[in-house]
């Protein structure tokens, strides 16, 4: 089990132990409106107690338990504990009783308060477990992403992933049950833009703007996607990059640097691609730029210190290199870098010093073993 489904299952279980029983009666009656539901046996029906004294407090006249605090107690199981062994007498008394309970449950969903978001999971889930589609599944997914933002909002940083990633989850959900349900598109899109994805986010989003009849949700899209369209060039460039097609990417990526050229990571890929394309000289200036922006950045120290050796500036080399392993100083490929700028400048016994360190770290590792064959000959 993974951590966000052992979460899950702790929090069900916390929120099935609110639960409380009292005994129904054989033969004791239940109305609601002018339908009426008589127990054949004794039944326990859960109830929330902390919910059924706050509700007491608010009463004028009435005194006791109501059908809504029943009715809650059993949305409750429904949502937590769906295997529960009276689940089908529950079901048994709404029918009788001629209660839609799904509306409700969405009703009480939208009532709910923010603070109550725990509430409207569960409700949400005894959605989903009295009949899961895309409809379903999107209130739910609405419950736990307003839960996972609210958290975010917070600081609850682990609590909120856990939620939206389950919000994700359902989401999907919608679209396997039917793949033109414009809302989970709708949503999909802002899930995939706050995490980052924003080619996935431009993809789901493009689909919206097909599917959508809304007006407003629509314009409020066409507008994200104008947003979104740098953030898009970025990611499909650095993909490029990193394919090995460094020319493309490059065509990419050089446009954002005039509205973006504080963006390290931007500078970064530019930098790495024309490594790729042997042109070390503009890779160091971006490199630079991004040491500047960052001054710890170790994946930019590290590049530098290797344009560095393909430029022939091995002592340059060794200083970045043994800046960086200040700041990381188990890592056993800049002991490798260092050993080669060391190397080429001659100081051969510092750079026998720099392998035997690496092989220590990582006794396998088939680069410090062939600069160890080179130092060797």
């Amino acid at each position: 089990m993974n951590k966000k489904d052992k979460f899950f299952k702790e929090f069900f279980e916390k929120k099935r132990n609110d639960l409380s029983f009292i005994s129904i009666k054989e033969g004791a009656s239940i109305s609601f409106k002018n339908a009426q539901y008589k127990t054949d046996a004794e039944l326990p029906v859960p109830l929330r107690v902390q919910r059924l004294l706050e509700d007491i407090k608010n009463q004028d006249d009435r005194d006791g338990i109501t059908l809504n605090n029943l009715i809650d107690g059993i949305i409750y199981i429904l949502g937590t504990d769906i295997d529960f062994g009276f689940v089908n007498e529950y079901n048994k008394m709404l029918k009788e009783l001629n209660f839609e309970v799904a509306p409700y449950i969405v009703y009480c969903i939208n009532k709910f308060e923010d603070s109550e978001y725990e509430d409207g999971i569960v409700y949400g889930r005894a959605l989903v477990n009295i009949k899961e589609d895309e409809k379903s599944c999107f209130i739910y997914a609405s419950a736990l992403e307003k839960a996972g933002l609210k958290l975010h909002e917070e600081g609850n940083e682990q609590k909120s992933q856990y939620f939206l990633e389950e919000a994700n989850r359902y989401l999907e959900k919608c679209l396997d049950y039917d793949d033109k349900f414009a809302l989970a598109y709708y949503k999909l899109g802002y899930y995939y833009k706050r995490n980052q994805k924003y080619v996935k986010a431009d993809l789901i989003w493009t689909k919206h703007q097909e599917l959508d009849d809304d007006v407003l949700r629509i314009d409020e899209i066409r507008n994200e996607l104008i947003q979104l369209k740098p953030y898009v060039d970025f990611e499909n460039g650095y993909n490029l990059v990193l394919r090995e097609r460094p020319e493309e990417g490059l065509d990419l990526l050089l446009p954002l640097v005039k509205n973006f050229g504080s963006w390290w990571n931007l500078l970064f890929f530019i930098g790495l691609a024309y490594r790729a394309l042997e042109q070390y000289d503009i890779a160091e200036t971006y490199f630079e730029n991004v040491l500047k922006l960052e001054n710890n950045q170790k994946d930019a120290l590290n590049e530098l210190g290797l344009c560095k050796i393909c430029r022939g500036k091995y002592v340059e080399a060794s200083e970045l290199f043994t800046t960086l392993l200040n700041i990381d100083p188990g890592n056993c490929e800049v002991f490798c870098n260092r050993a080669v700028a060391l190397m080429y400048n001659g100081q051969i016994d510092r750079a026998k010093e720099d392998i035997q360190t690496a092989l220590k770290i990582n006794p396998e590792d088939p680069v410090a073993l062939s600069i160890r064959d080179e130092l060797d000959k």
